[in-house]
């Protein structure tokens, strides 16, 4: 039988959900997931759908933190069913703002994924030009001797180098390190960039590349967003 996916697909339009959406949409159905997308976290309330689902993949982020509604928050009663749902083992898993720059003003959510951005030098929230918000920037994996690195390897990419908080008991996939070309006093921090965890009976995935597409359709990106998405599913 076919593990379910669950997409829950809005927010800011400048992260172009819809197109992402049907990206992961792709991705999964080949990995052998039955995917369902949502336009409302309404599901999230419904004991019988949230029994039915091994993975949930948000595709939802918010520009800034005083403009959530108008971006569509998730209310307190949907949050916490999404959290009851991952701690009664159904995975979670994502990438980039879609999940890691949403709902700020909901902690616990950030609890569970593992971290919250907030800043890509030289970009915002000085430079309103998302096109100069990009830099070159080279990913390194760091725990080569585990079986779930297989296939992956260090590679360089173009696109926004996510500035995050970061849950220290986070298991560490891959990591940047910033230069002090932007801002001089981070020079020299190694930085995850993608990381599992998990949340009571349920298991976490995440990685902060993916601003566009065609980042995420990086061959070694592709390779680790399928081995999370997998990895993470009940």
């Amino acid at each position: 039988m076919a593990k379910k996916a669950a997409l829950f697909v809005g927010g800011w339009e400048g992260h172009t959900p819809t197109v992402f959406c049907d990206w992961a949409t792709q991705l999964l159905e080949e990995e052998g997931f039955e995917v369902t997308s949502y336009d409302t976290f309404e599901p999230l309330l419904d004991a019988e759908v949230t029994a039915s689902l091994d993975l949930i993949v948000p595709i939802w982020s918010s520009a800034r933190s005083s403009h959530q509604d108008e971006f569509g928050n998730i209310t307190r009663e949907q949050e916490q069913a999404l959290l009851n749902t991952i701690a009664a083992g159904c995975g979670i898993a994502g990438w980039h703002g879609h999940m890691g720059d949403a709902f700020r003003d909901h902690p616990t959510y950030h609890f569970m994924i593992g971290g919250q951005f907030v800043a890509h030098p030289p970009g915002w929230p000085d430079n309103p030009i998302p096109s100069d918000d990009f830099v070159d920037y080279r990913v390194t994996f760091t725990k080569n001797d585990d079986p779930f690195m297989a296939g992956l390897e260090d590679f360089d990419i173009h696109g926004e180098q996510y500035y995050m908080l970061v849950d220290p008991s986070n298991d560490v996939l891959a990591t940047t390190t910033f230069s002090g070309d932007y801002l001089h006093w981070i020079e020299g921090t190694v930085m995850p960039i993608a990381w599992r965890r998990r949340w009571d009976e349920g298991k976490v995935f995440y990685c902060s590349i993916g601003h566009t597409v065609e980042e995420l359709m990086n061959p070694m990106v592709d390779r680790l967003m399928r081995k999370g998405c997998v990895w993470a599913a009940r």
